[in-house]
Formats: structure tokens, C-alpha cells, sequence
């Protein structure tokens, strides 16, 4: 679902939110989703655990600071799409979408 057309503020991204994205990065400073997978990448990103168009509130409990590359896969995830590209290729290095140009006839 896409934003109507109103400002960030009205959204719910005000000076709130950057005074916590500020905190966050000050405190939490990695990837909250990389290090709990092991990794080490710094966050950059304070991301709303549940997003605001879906109920979520801005306190801190529904904040985590990630990645870009985390961000960009929750992102996807909220919107029921998936990360991983469509299709692929089969042993022999041909495309598997049978739509891709190599299979068309």
C-alpha cells in the first residue's frame, strides 16, 4: 500500500523519529537482525518492528535499528514479497522462467 501523498511528519516521521534514530545509533550502534544472526554490520536504519500503517506505535519497544540490506528484506517481508528473484537458472546455466527471452520460440 502506498503513502498518500502527505509529509514525512504526518506520517509519523518527525522530529520523534529522528531523535530516536539518533538514540539508536548512539546505543545500539549494529544491525539489531545481523547480530542475531551472527553477523557484524553496522545499523543505520531505525525501523519501525511493526509498521506504522499497521498499527505500530512509536516507542521504543517497536523500534530496532538494522542494515540497509536487513531494512530493504523486511521491507519485502511486510509487503508479503519475497527477496529472492523469480526463477533462476537450472544446472546447465538456462533461465527456468519460461517467459525469459532464452525460452521463447
Amino acid at each position: 500500500m502506498a503513502w498518500p501523498t502527505t509529509s514525512r511528519h504526518a506520517r509519523g516521521y518527525g522530529t520523534a523519529h529522528d531523535k530516536m534514530r539518533a538514540h539508536l545509533m548512539r546505543t545500539v550502534i549494529l544491525c539489531e537482525e545481523c547480530t542475531r544472526q551472527g553477523h557484524v554490520a553496522v545499523g543505520k536504519i531505525a525501523d519501525h518492528k511493526v509498521p506504522l500503517a499497521q498499527g505500530g506505535t512509536g516507542d521504543r519497544s517497536n523500534y530496532q535499528l538494522l542494515c540497509q540490506d536487513c531494512s530493504d528484506r523486511k521491507t519485502l517481508a511486510d509487503k508479503g514479497q519475497s527477496a529472492r528473484p523469480k526463477g533462476g537458472v537450472d544446472a546447465s546455466g538456462r533461465p527456468t522462467d519460461p517467459n525469459h527471452p532464452w525460452n521463447r520460440r
